[in-house]
């Protein structure tokens, strides 16, 4: 059973699974845990055992589904808006709704499975299939759980619903459509096999400019790259996530095309000679997660691609559907907010080089003026199948959501947005997003809502699964792969202890690595002030390329030791480090700083600190000297001794 969020205003969906056969005679019964009377669910879908419930009171329970004799639990967290910190329209009852609505749509995913009921439990694979694509459908799927900290564990038997019954099947599913293709030498004269050097590359069937990026990008994100392939035949079976990923990448880098002015781009199909740009922007994102995972990817990719980015990005921002290598306008001839969010994406690949046709900020700049304000969708762009050219849009959102998040862009001032609650500044795109995302997600407190009725795909493609995979994508907290949950755990915050006066300032970093302690851009982390003087204080931020992100305060609370702690999305925390506020001033402990405190201070000039928690050293710079006393003598809380 997953654990849920709710509140007292609205009923939640309970649900769970259960691996015994259903039939006549079968106790079934799901117990709310709050003294109501438990749902008798004999003769009911065993993969799918749901009720919407309200409850009435805020607190923590215990809902229990029993099945034969088997039994499990889960924790139902409820809230009554009311009584939040902040109230109904405060920060936390904000947060509250995004957490629930992340909640029912990985639970929707759960129940759009294809044949979900009919392999249940014992099947090894399972896929989504809205888009004529299932390898693509699945694997973003798979991300989506995977990125909202949903991971299987190398070699290790998966216990969760979603990482025994998703990640692991999903995954297998990608697999099995997978077949070898021969790569050698590019056209261009470039070697894509400088690891294994077999020459052997994987891909899926159908468009591999698309399919292949988007097999990477499951794997990538998986965490488990040592996870040996037991249950799935073929060329694969035996070999590791890592091995599999790398012949991926290198496939992906053989594809690439090497003539004309499609050079260094990807097309629907390998070695065309033609630059797609919608190809263009997933096969960036799988090279930026590939890396990020730890896979190589081939030297020359990048040095080919900067040539094939140059000749789709106008100078306008926009990037072209074909690359024509003409920068003055979109090719189509009709703009797209998906195609800037591309062309960020991009720049971000190659460092945002000066010698491209436009800069980040004329990038930025043409997104925002497909944003319409708050609430507002934008342009419509090619119908994307009905729904709107931003919001509404899956994938112009999306597009949008990696390429601003890995820009550290946060504002844009078409957004129209106000600030709050909380920290979200005036014009914050994601928190708009994250606004739009929550208010337009269908029927969530039913057992069959939780999907998105009025998010479309793009154009040429739609369905209820594929947009429920992006809209969870774009409220996870990372725009390429989740950071390794160990070392997030271990040394994600620093440093691990620190001394300062009374009423100053604080820094903390965190940082967001891979497995293989490759840097893990793109991360929103948010800090909190978990216990002391300071308790309560808050802040986020986005990491950079460094992985890493800082969180600055002001100590308001006064003396004592504040405990603190990051964390990524409602998954992932780190190790918590203590901050000491110390009333350095005050030599004789008497509870305030006074002229006795300075004449002690004056005893001691010209002498060396006894250490970093030395009273008299109020600077810390190692000595008791004038500078000492003219600090404390500023900071005096008292007149007289």
């Amino acid at each position: 059973m997953p654990t849920r969020d709710a509140r007292t205003t609205a009923p939640v969906v309970v649900w769970g699974v259960t691996t015994q056969v259903q039939g006549p005679g079968l106790p079934c019964s799901l117990d709310f845990g709050d003294l109501t009377p438990a749902f008798n669910c004999t003769s009911v879908d065993r993969s799918y055992i749901a009720r919407a419930h309200n409850y009435a009171s805020q607190g923590t329970y215990t809902a229990r589904l029993t099945v034969g004799l088997e039994t499990t639990t889960t924790t139902i967290q409820v809230f009554d808006p009311a009584v939040l910190v902040g109230g109904v329209g405060g920060d936390n009852n904000r947060s509250l709704g995004i957490n629930m609505a992340i909640q029912d749509g990985l639970r929707f995913l759960w129940t759009s499975q294809i044949s979900r009921a009919g392999n249940f439990p014992a099947g090894t694979t399972t896929f989504w299939n809205n888009s004529g694509y299932p390898y693509g459908d699945t694997s973003l799927a798979v991300l989506g759980f995977e990125n909202q900290g949903y991971k299987i564990a190398a070699n290790v038997a998966p216990t969760g619903i979603f990482e025994k019954y998703v990640v692991r099947r999903g995954l297998n599913y990608v697999l099995s459509q997978l077949s070898t293709v021969a790569l050698g030498v590019t056209p261009g004269g470039n070697n894509p096999c400088t690891i294994y050097a077999d020459c052997v590359g994987l891909r899926p069937p159908g468009d591999d400019g698309y399919t292949t990026a988007m097999a990477i990008l499951g794997f990538a994100g998986s965490g488990a790259l040592p996870q040996i392939n037991t249950e799935v035949g073929g060329y694969t079976n035996g070999k590791t996530y890592g091995e599999i990923l790398q012949r991926l990448v290198n496939a992906m880098a053989w594809g690439q095309n090497d003539f004309g002015n499609g050079r260094g781009g990807w097309y629907y199909n390998f070695n065309s000679g033609t630059l797609d740009g919608s190809t263009m922007g997933w096969t960036t994102l799988a090279l930026l997660d590939a890396a990020a995972a730890g896979a190589t990817v081939p030297a020359f990719v990048k040095t080919e691609y900067q040539f094939g980015f140059n000749c789709a990005l106008n100078t306008n921002g926009s990037f072209d559907y074909n690359g024509d290598c003409n920068t003055s306008g979109d090719f189509s001839g009709v703009g797209s907010p998906a195609k800037g969010g591309t062309g960020l994406l991009g720049m971000f690949y190659l460092g945002n080089p000066a010698s491209a046709p436009a800069t980040v900020g004329t990038i930025a700049s043409y997104i925002n003026g497909w944003w319409s304000g708050s609430g507002g969708i934008g342009g419509n762009y090619n119908n994307c199948a009905g729904g709107g050219g931003n919001k509404g849009c899956a994938y112009a959102m999306f597009n949008n959501f990696k390429g601003l998040k890995l820009q550290g862009i946060t504002t844009l001032p078409g957004v129209g947005r106000p600030a709050g609650p909380g920290a979200q500044p005036a014009n914050d795109w994601y928190a708009d997003y994250q606004d739009w995302l929550v208010a337009n997600q269908t029927a969530p407190t039913t057992t069959g809502g939780g999907n998105w009725a009025s998010l479309h795909f793009s154009c040429c493609g739609d369905g209820s699964s594929l947009t429920a995979a992006m809209a969870e994508l774009i409220l996870s907290p990372v725009a390429l792969v989740a950071p390794d949950p160990i070392l997030f755990s271990t040394v994600g915050l620093s440093p691990l202890t620190a001394t300062n006066p009374v009423g100053t300032d604080h820094t903390v970093t965190a940082f967001a690595q891979a497995a293989n302690n490759a840097p893990v851009p793109g991360v929103t982390i948010t800090f909190k002030v978990l216990t002391g003087p300071n308790a309560g204080k808050t802040g986020s931020g986005t990491t950079g390329a460094d992985g890493k992100t800082s969180y600055t305060y002001h100590d308001d609370g006064g003396a004592g030791t504040d405990k603190i702690q990051a964390f990524i999305g409602a998954v992932l925390s780190s190790n918590q480090v203590l901050k000491l506020w110390d009333l350095a001033c005050d030599v004789n402990n008497d509870g305030k700083v006074s002229p006795a405190d300075i004449l002690l201070i004056k005893s001691r000039l010209n002498t060396v600190a006894t250490g970093p928690t030395d009273k008299y050293d109020a600077n810390h710079d190692g000595v008791v000297n004038v500078a000492d006393m003219r600090y404390c003598q500023l900071r005096q809380t008292a007149t007289s001794p």
